[in-house]
């Protein structure tokens, strides 16, 4: 199953998650939609690599050393609206699974929360959703500057 026909490039995701383990489980169920995929292992790595690369999707953890999600979504929405960049979709993936958290993630930015442990089906079909809003988004706002 890939999410790109011939004439489309695949989906450039970028995953932070300070765990090997839970990085490599969400690229074996990444790796059933033909993405490129670049992981980091904390929220200031994630906003670097956010800043010097273009991503059609954020994944980020929540609980990080360095720096923790919340922070890291925070810095990219700013990052975003101090260079007039489009808004990139940001899923927290978290074991940060109560409301509070749940707010907490939508409040700092984030577009979508998945509990870990994370279902194949409900992480591929945010980032579908999400990329696809996205696109849409933009595609609204330039109609409307031209």
């Amino acid at each position: 199953m890939s999410t790109t026909s011939a004439n489309e490039r695949r989906l450039r995701v970028l995953l932070a998650d300070d765990h090997a383990t839970n990085r490599a489980v969400v690229e074996v169920i990444l790796g059933l939609i033909d993405v490129d995929l670049v992981q980091v292992e904390d929220g200031l790595q994630a906003v670097n690599a956010f800043k010097a690369d273009d991503f059609d999707v954020v994944l980020m953890d929540l609980a990080m050393p360095v720096m923790d999600g919340l922070t890291a979504i925070r810095e990219i929405r700013k990052f975003e609206q101090e260079h007039g960049r489009h808004r990139v979709p940001v899923l927290a993936v978290t074991a940060n699974a109560m409301s509070e958290h749940v707010q907490a993630s939508r409040a700092a930015g984030a577009d979508h929360h998945i509990a870990k442990p994370i279902i194949p089906d409900l992480l591929i079909g945010a980032i579908i959703q999400s990329t696809a809003e996205a696109a849409a988004a933009e595609n609204s706002a330039a109609r409307a500057q031209g």
